[in-house]
């Protein structure tokens, strides 16, 4: 008798470890004289763990992997039960230490402000722990990326004030879900406000926070709505015997193709009111002719409110100081 076949071992592969991601931007990076781009891309570095310092959290810069400049930023990676505290207070932190660099830039003789958006995500990524080429690679990583360049996050500091707000945070999904939902930090779900996102090949939901919102954040909320509802119009244009102002014909229960106009004279403006039930074209002006699309035709100076509806089928109904002359339509 021949020996079994031995069980075939399951193919998969090792998951890599779960780090949180910390990536920061400058905005308007690129709007500073060349001459100054090496310092200000070496400084950012040294302002988050500054912050980090600041917040009482400086032993966890000490465990950073796979840190990697941006050039306009910078990117590290955490041990993922950091997470909680790259939300708070690192956050605050930062927004105090941008603040602080800000008092001192002109005794530096540096002009420029440092105002910086903040992207966290967490999942599996790879990690040697010495900082080879290939670590801090992953989904996650990827997402962080986009979530930085996304538009609601550059909106929040394109719409707040240049000397309050100096911070700009975009969570992931499931960095919001991980620690703010789940309670592991001190900061309310409502400090945060979700936003679809759409970069490149990356869409999803992600959740914005301001550690310290100004100007349009504050009046406007963090948002946009992209559409603004339309304005309402009204039903009648009113006649006047004062300064000409924009009137508005209304047209209720028409069938067909009716086209409007008004005149403005010296003393009058005005148009054709309401019209009531026509059937076909209808073709209307403060002066000349109007003609329905069933053959009747009324002649003279249409002002105003002095056409009104009479719910007659096929025509309009009495005309006001208009003289009612009927005809075949030519």
């Amino acid at each position: 008798m021949g020996d079994l076949p031995s069980p075939s071992t399951p193919a998969f592969t090792t998951l890599p470890p779960y780090r949180a991601v910390l990536v920061v931007d400058i905005k308007d990076f690129s709007g500073n004289k060349g001459v100054h781009h090496e310092r200000l891309s070496e400084s950012v570095p040294l302002i988050l763990e500054n912050a980090f310092q600041r917040v009482g959290c400086g032993f966890v810069w000490q465990q950073i992997t796979f840190p990697d400049s941006t050039g306009d930023g910078y990117a590290v990676g955490l041990p993922a039960e950091y997470l909680p505290l790259l939300v708070d207070p690192f956050l605050a932190g930062l927004q105090s230490e941008l603040e602080y660099h800000h008092r001192l830039a002109p005794r530096a003789g540096h002009d420029e402000r440092l105002r910086m958006r903040v992207s966290i995500s967490v999942g599996p990524l790879t990690d040697s722990g010495q900082n080879r080429v290939g670590d801090g690679k992953g989904h996650a990583r990827i997402e962080t990326h986009r979530l930085l360049d996304a538009q609601p996050v550059r909106d929040l500091l394109d719409r707040s004030n240049p000397d309050v707000t100096l911070v700009a945070a975009i969570l992931s999904a499931r960095a919001y879900e991980d620690v703010v939902a789940a309670g592991y930090t001190g900061l309310a779900e409502s400090q945060f406000v979700p936003a679809p996102v759409q970069v490149k090949t990356y869409q999803g939901t992600a959740y914005l926070h301001v550690p310290r919102p100004s100007g349009g954040l504050l009046t406007e909320g963090f948002t946009l709505d992209s559409a603004a509802p339309a304005a309402a119009t009204p039903a009648h244009a009113e006649a006047t015997d004062t300064a000409p102002a924009p009137a508005h014909a209304g047209i209720s229960g028409v069938t067909g193709l009716a086209s409007q106009a008004r005149d403005v004279t010296h003393h009058r403006t005005g148009g054709i009111g309401d019209i009531g039930q026509v059937l076909g074209p209808v073709n209307t002006g403060t002066q000349g002719n109007v003609q329905t699309g069933s053959g009747q035709q009324f002649n003279g100076d249409f002002s105003g409110n002095n056409v009104t509806g009479s719910d007659v089928r096929g025509g309009i109904g009495r005309p006001g100081r208009a003289s009612a002359k009927r005809g075949r339509n030519k």
